[in-house]
């Protein structure tokens, strides 16, 4: 069961493919595919491109992990209000 993401959540991403480098975040936005995480805590061997971000980046929910757990965007009000 993946957790449904909320803004202002703590997630852990991981290096990938397509992530540069391991990170956690806070959740600032959530977008349909992806979330804007405010980079807080990283490997100091990052803080230069940590920098050049500014401390946010776009990351799709399949490279995001909310303790331990895969994420899913939430269910739009209109979907709930139907059920």
């Amino acid at each position: 069961m993946a957790h449904e993401l909320a803004i202002g959540e703590k997630v852990d991403v991981k290096k990938a493919n397509d992530v540069a480098f391991s990170f956690s975040g806070t959740v600032e936005k959530i977008y349909t595919n992806s979330a804007l995480l405010t980079i807080d805590d990283f490997d100091s061997e990052d803080a230069v491109e940590v920098e050049d971000l500014k401390h946010k980046t776009v990351i799709n929910f399949k490279n995001i992990k909310f303790k331990g757990e895969e994420v899913v965007a939430p269910k739009p009000e209109e979907e709930e209000k139907k059920k």
